[in-house]
């Protein structure tokens, strides 16, 4: 027989009981957190002296800060009424609500700094206000005010002193001897304090610092009031520091962001990055941002060395979380990546202004030394640890190829269509607006008439033969369709079907979407440029959705993709990137279109234009789709429980016109009241989306938005954006195909190679891919999680190691 234990039979000893802390030892660990070692306290009352708005700040140390601390400034004290409890947790005169912290402009506001300090170390405060008549001293321990002796009574006491505050603190970490023993020698510690007041003196002009050891006659660090920051840096650091440095100082408003500091020039280089940032007058540090001045300066710099960077950062305090961290060494502040990018161009354009001289460092040869000497001294190396030829890593050497650096022959890109007919694009000086920078845009001004006879690249027709001026007939599908908005310059017979249409790129302000006369489809000669502001979006949606954006990348791919060097394009779907040692294969079709959805989003409302110089009735195209569809059907009849097409076409061109004004602000597609669509946005410098794409893209435009939820309307335009610009070539279509007479004909279809349309447009499609969508993956792209658990999106297919252990069996 089985038995059954009792449960009154368990051991209840075994179950730990939950008992609340005593709240010595809450504070004290509490203590541990804020006061690393005696640099994070100075911190904290250099802060506090600073907040009181005082213009002398006098630091004495003894053995590193461990014996004693002390700090004295002429502010405007503690009144003797608040003594009792200054050095309570969380009592402090700069926080009233939870709301203030969106406001903070002040160092502290958590009230935790002295009170840590006092858990640590034995705190004596002399404290005299202006309107005092005389100075009081009160002695402090674990965060309440004690007796100053035995028996006496625990409040502060009357002395003499002068205006401001004095708070000595003694054997820091007496009571935590694990933290004491665990700190290095007084020297150290005693240069991580003089390195927190060099710091400080630089950043606050106007107020003098010093900072000495107890006994010393010459203090280590002294400023005066009257120094600049310049000044500052010349006394702390040297003039052989404050003579390389250059002046930096930009804003801009639509962050807003204030940037002033002093960076060293291409001519100065340490061993050491000396990087001190301000944000919002506070001493942080920012991995992020020192990381991207570092590769700035690698273009500059000899290898193995670094520059000095002073930067303060002035932003909305609104947009800056100080509550992050305990110390507050850290921040985070909104737009990171942005702000990030803005400060290394602002960095990058002043060295370049300064760049007008380098100094090189040489060795002067001495008249003893033979040739033959020199001979061997330079053929010696130093010794070092070798690389092996499998840890170099190896780019294509045709990486930059004099392409980059030919201009075209022409203003106009031709993109063959389905029906070998030709849309001719201009693409003269097509500029959107950048993140970083104000939009410099074009606006075509057409008021030319061309000379009869000559023919011009935006002619509205062909000379054709007399003898055949019939259309062929329409096949009904799509991509034979779709000509009839383009033009036909081909000039052959039988290519034409009426009066064609054709695109033609041209941008203009955002402030005057509509005035530009190239939607009348004249010709142009002149243009003037105008200067526009990029809007700063404060969508509450839009915001989370580039935070979704931001929180579901790819740890792994996104450097990847940041810092890939692009080896070439294997067909018109898939191309090969290399990263460091490894070689990728990428399906760039199905990655673009997450590319431009991340771009609707990060250029929201600051699209440029590709305007269509005949408008495109919105109806016609949408029943272009739908007859398309229609073919597709088992029955090739379009089914009688559906609305008419012509209902639902009618349908479509409602719902966008009806949103007009939403879609020409936030994206750049221009719809006019007669529901003719005349723009669409220019999401890429230089980039025309496959416009056999455009019917489908309306259709699905007017019947799969939401338009109901603001974030789900803007989510769903901008995927539908995307698709209809993710890269596909268009399919071209041989005019003379199926007609077995005209083998003359045939060969005059092909190019002087002998190259067949078809392949001339996918040679002009993968030299785009190559040129703008693969630069554009470098460019604050995120790859998302999703993307690497779709099988064949991105694929390592080689390793340098792996190739070398196949090569030394061969």
């Amino acid at each position: 027989m089985s038995t059954v234990a009792d449960p009154s039979n368990v051991d209840t000893a075994a179950v730990p009981t939950i008992k609340r802390l005593d709240e010595a030892v809450v504070n004290r660990i509490a203590a541990g957190e804020i006061i690393h070692r005696p640099a994070n306290a100075l911190k904290e009352l250099i802060e506090n002296s600073l907040d009181a708005n005082s213009t002398s700040i006098q630091v004495s140390v003894k053995d590193g800060g461990l014996k004693l601390l002390q700090i004295q400034d002429n502010g405007h004290g503690i009144k003797v009424e608040d003594m009792a409890i200054v050095c309570e947790r969380f009592t402090t005169s700069k926080l009233r609500s939870f709301d203030d912290l969106s406001s903070m402009s002040t160092y502290g506001f958590r009230g935790e700094a002295l009170a840590s300090v006092s858990h640590v170390a034995h705190v004596t405060i002399t404290t005299k206000t202006k309107d005092s008549n005389c100075a009081y001293k009160a002695s402090y321990s674990d965060g309440a005010i004690i007796p100053a002796k035995p028996g006496a009574v625990a409040e502060p006491k009357p002395c003499a002193g002068n205006n401001g505050t004095q708070i000595s603190a003694e054997d820091l970490f007496y009571n935590v001897p694990t933290r004491r023993k665990a700190l290095k020698n007084a020297t150290e510690e005693y240069n991580r304090i003089l390195d927190v007041v060099n710091r400080y003196a630089i950043h606050n002009e106007g107020t003098g610092f010093t900072c000495r050891k107890v006994g010393a006659n010459t203090p280590d660090v002294h400023t005066t009031t009257t120094a600049t920051v310049l000044d500052n840096i010349r006394q702390i650091y040297g003039s052989s520091v404050a003579n390389e440095l250059l002046s930096l100082e930009q804003s801009y408003p639509i962050y807003p962001l204030k940037i002033k500091g002093w960076i060293s020039n291409a001519n100065y280089s340490v061993k050491k990055f000396a990087f001190l940032l301000f944000i919002n007058h506070r001493s942080v540090d920012s991995p992020a941002i020192r990381k991207a001045i570092e590769s700035v300066y690698a273009a500059y710099l000899p290898k193995n060395t670094h520059p000095w960077v002073y930067l303060s950062l002035e932003m909305d305090p609104k947009n800056v979380d100080v509550n992050v961290h305990p110390t507050k060494r850290e921040v985070h502040f909104m737009n990171e990546e942005e702000i990030i990018a803005t400060i290394c161009d602002a960095i990058q354009d002043r060295l370049g202004d300064a760049n007008v001289s380098r100094n090189f460092l040489t060795q002067t040869l001495l008249p003893q030394v033979s040739a033959k000497t020199r001979s061997d001294e330079a053929t010696y190396k130093k010794s070092g640890p070798k690389v092996y030829e499998y840890d170099q890593v190896r780019t294509d050497s045709r990486a930059q190829t004099l392409d980059s650096f030919l201009v075209p022959s022409s203003p106009y890109s031709v993109i063959n269509s389905s029906s070998h007919k030709r849309v001719k694009v201009g693409v003269e000086r097509m500029e959107g607006i950048d993140d970083d920078e104000d939009q410099e845009m074009e606006e075509v001004r057409e008021n030319r008439v061309p000379e009869k006879g000559r023919k011009t690249a935006f002619d509205d027709s062909e000379e054709e033969d007399a003898d055949d001026q019939t259309p062929k007939k329409s096949s009904g599908s799509l991509l034979s369709r779709i000509g009839q908005f383009k033009s036909n310059p081909s000039g052959k017979p039988g290519n034409s079907k009426g009066s064609h249409g054709r695109v033609v790129v041209s941008s203009a302000t955002t402030k005057d979407r509509g005035s530009s006369s190239s939607q009348r489809g004249e010709p142009s000669t002149t243009s003037t440029r105008t200067k526009q502001q990029r809007v700063e979006v404060k969508l509450t949606s839009v915001i989370q959705l580039r935070d979704e954006i931001r929180k579901q990348g790819h740890p792994i791919l996104t450097p990847i993709f940041a810092n890939h060097t692009f080896v070439g394009i294997l067909d018109n779907q898939r191309g090969l990137i290399q990263n460091e040692l490894a070689l990728y294969l990428v399906n760039y079709e199905a990655v673009s279109e997450e590319l431009f959805y991340q771009i609707c989003l990060r250029d929201f409302s600051n699209f440029g234009f590709i305007r269509l110089s005949t408008p495109a009735p919105i109806k016609e195209m949408v029943l272009m789709a739908l007859d398309d569809e229609q073919e597709l059907m088992e029955r090739s009849e379009w089914p009688e429980e559906l609305k008419p097409k012509d209902e639902i076409a009618e349908t479509v061109k409602n719902t966008l016109v009806s949103r007009k004004e939403m879609l020409r602000e936030y994206f750049s597609v221009c719809v006019t009241d007669n529901g003719d669509l005349t723009a669409i946005p220019m999401m890429i410098r230089g980039y025309i989306p496959n416009l056999e794409k455009l019917p489908d893209f309306l259709w699905r435009l007017g019947s799969e938005i939401d338009w109901t939820s603001e974030k789900t309307c803007f989510q769903t335009v901008s995927r539908e954006l995307a698709i209809f610009y993710s890269t596909q070539p268009e399919r071209v279509e041989d005019p003379l195909a199926g007609e077995e007479d005209n083998g003359d004909e045939c060969d005059d279809t092909l190019g002087t190679d002998g190259k067949s349309p078809q392949e001339i447009q996918d040679a002009q499609f993968q030299h785009m891919v190559s040129t703008l969508i693969f630069p554009a993956f470098k460019k604050n792209f995120i790859p998302p999680k999703a993307l690497i658990e779709k099988s064949g999106m991105v694929v390592q297919v080689a390793q340098v190691k792996d190739l070398y252990k196949v090569f030394e069996r061969c």
